[in-house]
């Protein structure tokens, strides 16, 4: 082993290279102890960075793993509406083939009914031609119709008016000769009051004169019961 020990007079090494060595050692360790110290620092603070950058990927991992599920979910609807979309456009390819073939029989048949559709057109024109007439003739009639309906509604408003004046002038004719007959009437109430009255007198004082015959004359046969007139 080298070492940078002087050897001492009486024998072994120089107390003071020894000394220096051991100085020199521990003040190497002690840096070295420094280094390392600080290497230990770095390493736990890259440590803790990892671990908190292990952390957001395990949390990354999470939700990517929820983002692939929920993909996935989708794909599966995606493929669901894809095969349902498929067979509609096949049922819809086979509507349109029939629609298709529904179409040439179509332009077939209107091909076949050109001609009486133009003699349709001619027959159509002369119609429009009649209807104008008739609808301008059907017009005067209705000018005519309605000048003579409100002649007529004049008229019936004259006489309405004619007939109203005269029933006034009946009507206060009968309330004056009502009243007149009740004035009458009235009176003649009065007068068979009094006639009443009259006869009910007379007939007291004709019981009391044959209650007085009676009493005179009380051998004379009573008199018969006079007969009820019919």
């Amino acid at each position: 082993m080298d070492h940078p020990f002087r050897n001492a007079a009486l024998g072994g090494f120089n107390r003071q290279d020894v000394l220096d060595y051991l100085e020199k050692t521990a003040a190497e360790n002690t840096q070295k102890q420094q280094e390392l110290e600080k290497q230990l620092e770095q390493q736990n603070q890259e440590l803790e960075q990892l671990r908190r950058r292990s952390g957001e990927l395990e949390e990354r991992e999470a939700i990517f793993g929820r983002d692939r599920d929920s993909l996935t979910r989708e794909l599966e609807q995606a493929k669901v509406a894809l095969q349902e979309s498929q067979e509609r456009e096949k049922a819809q390819g086979a509507e349109l083939n029939q629609l298709r073939q529904e179409r040439d029989r179509l332009r077939a048949r209107v091909a076949a009914l050109e001609p009486d559709a133009a003699a349709y057109a001619a027959v159509k024109d002369r119609t429009a031609g009649m209807e104008l007439q008739a609808h301008c003739r059907a017009h005067a009639v209705q000018e005519q119709a309605d000048q003579q309906a409100r002649q007529v509604r004049r008229q019936m408003e004259q006489w309405l008016r004619q007939v109203q004046q005269e029933y006034e002038q009946l009507r206060s004719q009968v309330e004056s000769t009502v009243s007149h007959a009740a004035d009458e009437l009235g009176k003649a109430g009065k007068c068979l009051d009094q006639i009443n009255q009259l006869l009910g007198e007379q007939e007291v004082n004709l019981e009391t004169v044959a209650q007085e015959y009676l009493d005179s004359d009380p051998d004379k046969v009573p008199a018969p019961v006079p007969l009820k007139e019919e």
